[in-house]
């Protein structure tokens, strides 16, 4: 069975965006080679779609170019929004009712849930997070938006310093938990 991977990254002291929303404090890849150092190359092979909340889908459609047209994206929101690529479907149904739906459908491979810190809680309150890959930036931005997940059902695996003092620590779900 595919395992829904949690991929993100946070400040030092716990955010996932700064007060604004914004994550510009994030570091950017230079190069492919960034991109296998923080594990992002690896899991861009484990996984076939994405899942976002809205306010994560506006921010990066901003941006302008969508990366991942070889993938299938699911935005969750309770608003009106327009899919602009035929790779992205919006949808208002729960975590719990999406899963159900995607696991009846079939996927050879993981999922990826991108963020953010609205749709995280959600999925580990219903406990469908199976891994998370937490990437800690030696940032600290005082106030923002927390991750504000807690680890109670889940053990560290893996910690590695990668590259400019960031931390990768990976975590997997405590299976006696429900």
């Amino acid at each position: 069975m595919s395992k829904i991977i949690l991929y993100i990254a946070t400040s030092e002291d716990g955010y996932i965006a700064d007060k604004n929303g914004g994550a510009d404090w994030l570091p950017h890849p230079k190069d492919d080679h960034d991109l296998e150092v923080v594990g992002y190359k690896k899991l861009m092979q484990r996984i076939d779609i994405i899942l976002m909340g809205s306010s994560s889908f506006k921010q990066i459609i901003g941006f302008g170019n969508w990366g991942w047209t070889n993938k299938h994206t699911y935005v969750f929101s309770k608003q009106v929004l327009k899919a602009p690529l035929s790779c992205i479907t919006i949808t208002n149904d729960s975590p719990s009712q999406f899963i159900k739906k995607i696991r009846e459908n079939g996927t050879d491979k993981d999922i990826w849930l991108l963020g953010g810190a609205n749709l995280a809680k959600s999925f580990a309150e219903d406990r469908l997070i199976d891994e998370i890959i937490l990437t800690i930036v030696p940032q600290i931005l005082g106030d923002g938006i927390p991750l504000g997940l807690s680890f109670d059902n889940f053990y560290l695996t893996n910690e590695e310093p990668l590259m400019d003092n960031i931390i990768q620590r990976t975590y997997l779900r405590n299976q006696s938990c429900p």
